[in-house]
């Protein structure tokens, strides 16, 4: 016998499994987690200085706009060159620009020619004349190292953009852009508040630096950086800063204009923070395993007092008895008690189902026992008197007469029967031809005829339904309309009416029949088109029938796509059965030949099969 072990101590073992490896698992989270941190700080600092590299650059390039729009509008008084109009336009466009201390016009050699504003001595030469002889060479906008004029304090840098006409450098524009105000564009960027921004040239010199800018512009970064800054465009790395302190750095550099951008994140600034948040982690992951185990083996108790219950309900489940498992705020528990009083709920369904079917059963086995007694009799009595000699010669046709009726009844019978079965096995199939709807209502009621006359019955046909014509199979529609014809001629008193009316309805022909007999029982109504059922069961029915010719009726005209309804007529008395079956709008199209009649070849089921006799 095997043994078994107790939810509570299954729950009390996952408790240990988990607190077991926390020291470990502690351990390693921490380190990740502060992995993570890192990689997520040098991220953020290397899309910092991305983005304050990307606005440098744009105002380098509204610098150079600026000095694009005067080259442009003035090039022919550039190359001749005209200073008076060169002063006029450049102190016009100085008054715009507040970084700018001066424009400055020089000639492809480097050499200057005129400043705006001019100095007292003459012509400002800027930073030499490297500056205009670089741009003119490499066609295209530079920015020169930063310098300091000897006769001020301020520093600056010129940017410088070559002026061209008919493919020549003619001459060089220069803007003299203040250190101060590079300085200032890099404390308006998004960056932290405690981080330090620098602005590194080409010469490894400090442009611009967003704290302590008195004493560190103009000056060099150290060597490391400046090694770092010629291998790669972009990287972070962790220096000491003057001061000593340690830091989380990245930069990045500006192919366009040579200029470097670095952010220095002070260390404690960082792992202050994360060290704490850390720290208040794992004292919050110890509490909350804590707390879990505690409630996990609260929770154990609870759920064995819930499967308890539910086993207990289980049990009388199985016995037949009333099942009232015990609720529970657990979810699961409550959906298994909840699930077994569905079960309990359907169990009793399917075995009223059970019953409601073996009494279907024995009432279908004593109907048709009644059914093919009642024509066996017959054909029996009569073969009995005709081998016997017991009938007269002027009563032979009337007995042959019988035992063919009551023979075609019996054939009928089976047929029903077989019908029933192959839509049941999916193997019935439908011959689809176009068909003229007039030739199968007029087979349709000359079967039933006889019988309809016999009772004083009349039939009577819509002339309008001509020129219908709908996609069908001829046997199986006049099939649908004898059952519902003999139907209506069965349950109709003598004297009756019968109506037959065809009308299109949208893309579809609507057929109707419409008798003034006894009607549907109401609350027999919904269960009319099943199998096997009828309005009132039993041997003394006063209407013989097996209860499948409404079923059979429902799955043919399914079949063609169509739909199959019955209603008691207001006011009554009688029912009325309509038939909807698809039909495109273009078959409703008459087509005659010659002297008349209808031209396709539609065919009209030949004999009809004897309508089935079902009743309501």
């Amino acid at each position: 016998m095997h043994r078994t072990i107790g939810l509570r101590a299954i729950a009390a073992a996952l408790v240990f499994a988990i607190v077991a490896p926390l020291g470990v698992l502690a351990v390693v989270s921490v380190q990740r987690a502060w992995r993570r941190q890192l990689a997520n700080v040098d991220s953020q600092n290397i899309a910092t200085v991305k983005a304050i590299s990307v606005a440098v650059d744009q105002f380098l390039e509204k610098t150079t706009g600026a000095l694009d729009v005067l080259g442009e509008l003035h090039a022919a008084s550039l190359g001749a060159p005209d200073l008076d109009e060169f002063e006029h336009l450049a102190g016009r466009i100085l008054l715009y620009q507040p970084t700018w201390s001066a424009i400055i016009l020089a000639d492809p050699s480097g050499r200057v020619l005129d400043s705006v504003p001019r100095p007292d001595n003459g012509v400002d030469e800027g930073a030499g004349g490297d500056w205009a002889s670089a741009a003119a060479t490499n066609r295209k906008t530079t920015v020169s190292p930063l310098f300091q004029p000897p006769d001020g304090r301020a520093r600056f840098v010129i940017v410088a953009t070559p002026v061209t006409r008919r493919a020549a450098v003619v001459s060089v524009l220069g803007a003299r852009v203040r250190a101060e105000g590079l300085s200032a564009l890099l404390r308006q960027q998004q960056a932290p508040p405690t981080a330090i921004v620098t602005l590194v040239d080409n010469n490894n010199r400090i442009v611009a630096r967003t704290q302590d800018e008195s004493s560190f512009v103009g000056t060099s970064v150290s060597p490391a950086f400046a090694e770092l800054r010629s291998r790669t465009s972009q990287g972070v790395w962790r220096p000491v800063l003057r001061d000593g302190r340690p830091s989380y750095s990245a930069f990045s550099r500006s192919p366009q204009y040579d200029l470097t951008v670095s952010l220095a994140l002070p260390a404690e600034q960082v792992d202050g923070p994360i060290r704490r948040i850390l720290w208040l982690l794992a004292a919050a992951w110890v509490v909350a395993l804590t707390l879990g185990a505690v409630l996990g083996l609260l929770l154990g108790h609870v759920v064995v007092r819930a499967m308890s219950s539910a086993s207990s309900a289980a049990m009388a489940l199985a016995r037949g008895e009333v099942v009232a498992p015990r609720p529970s705020r657990i979810a699961e528990i409550d959906e298994l008690a909840s699930g077994l009083r569905r079960a309990a709920e359907t169990l009793e369904a399917r075995n009223r189902e059970r019953d409601e079917a073996s009494r279907l059963k024995d009432e279908f086995l004593m109907t048709i026992s009644h059914e093919l007694r009642t024509p066996l009799t017959a054909i029996c009595g009569w073969a009995r008197m005709m081998s016997t000699g017991q009938i007269r010669d002027d009563q032979r046709p009337r007995a042959i007469e019988a035992i063919e009726r009551n023979a075609s009844a019996l054939q009928q019978l089976v047929d029903d029967l077989l019908d029933v079965s192959r839509i049941v096995s999916g193997k019935l199939r439908l011959d689809v031809q176009p068909v003229v709807i007039a030739d199968v209502i007029s087979s349709a009621v000359e079967a039933v005829r006889p019988a309809a006359d016999a009772k004083g019955v009349s039939v009577v046909a819509d002339a309008a339904m001509d020129g219908i014509i709908l996609s069908g199979d001829p046997g199986r529609l006049q099939q649908i309309l004898w059952n519902l014809l003999s139907n209506a001629v069965k349950f109709t008193p003598n004297g009756g009416r019968i109506d037959i009316t065809c009308q299109r309805t949208g893309d579809g022909v609507e057929l109707s029949v419409r008798d003034t007999g006894v009607g549907v029982e109401p609350d027999f109504l919904p269960h009319v088109f099943e199998r096997f059922r009828q309005g009132k069961g039993g041997t003394t029915r006063a209407y013989g029938g097996l209860g499948l010719g409404l079923s059979i009726v429902r799955h043919l005209v399914e079949l063609h796509g169509g739909t199959v309804k019955g209603e008691n007529n207001v006011p009554p008395p009688g029912a009325t059965f309509r038939v909807v079956l698809p039909a495109p709008p273009l078959q409703m199209v008459a087509m005659y030949s010659g002297a008349g009649g209808w031209s396709p070849s539609v065919s009209s089921a030949g004999t009809p099969t004897t309508p089935t006799t079902a009743g309501h």
